[in-house]
């Protein structure tokens, strides 16, 4: 487990998924929190390596064990709204995540993004708002927020997002120009 952990960390995702196997292989009661546990792991081994299919998969089964597990409940919700597939569903899962778990910011913004795809920006950001009032300097939280703010006509406090975001050393240079582009133009419309 620790050694597909490790492979996972360093994002050697076909060898995480070859220990979370071996893993699985050795649990022997298939409707435990571990085996949830090691489902989820190896789910987002999958969707890193763009395998939706089974990570969908593992996770659906994840939360057939565990269906009120906050963090996995996130995990497959977020990524149907990153592939703009089962929204509605996506958004009663993040609700339900947001219940269990109200002070994460990572759940809290997710739920807030949903609202954004789907057009609800008043949702969305009482949403975002409160995740970036619970993690300020996060720079995906700071980008969906400063998007919101655009979509409601604050485009001064957008920009001052994007420009802050764009500060941050951690961030990726390909996400550095995405954020130029929409101090140029806004986000795109969705």
């Amino acid at each position: 487990f620790d050694t597909a952990n490790i492979y996972k960390n360093f994002k050697k995702y076909e060898k995480s998924i070859e220990f979370y196997n071996k893993v699985l292989n050795n649990i022997k009661v298939t409707n435990s929190v571990s085996y949830a546990d090691v489902l989820y792991r190896r789910a987002s081994s999958y969707e890193r390596l763009g395998n939706y299919k089974k990570s969908d998969k593992d996770l659906i089964q994840s939360l057939k064990i565990m269906p009120d597990e906050p963090y996995v409940l996130n995990y497959l919700a977020y990524s149907w709204l990153e592939r703009n597939i089962n929204i509605d569903e996506a958004i009663k899962m993040l609700l339900k995540a947001h219940n269990l778990k109200k002070n994460d910011p990572y759940i809290t913004d997710s739920l807030g993004w949903a609202y954004f795809l789907i057009g609800s920006y008043e949702m969305a950001e009482e949403y975002l708002n409160l995740a970036i009032q619970i993690k300020p300097y996060d720079p995906v939280i700071m980008d969906h927020y400063a998007d919101i703010l655009w979509m409601l006509g604050r485009k001064i406090q957008a920009k001052y997002l994007w420009s802050n975001v764009l500060k941050i050393e951690s961030v990726k240079i390909t996400d550095k120009e995405a954020i130029k582009e929409k101090l140029l133009r806004g986000p795109k419309k969705t």
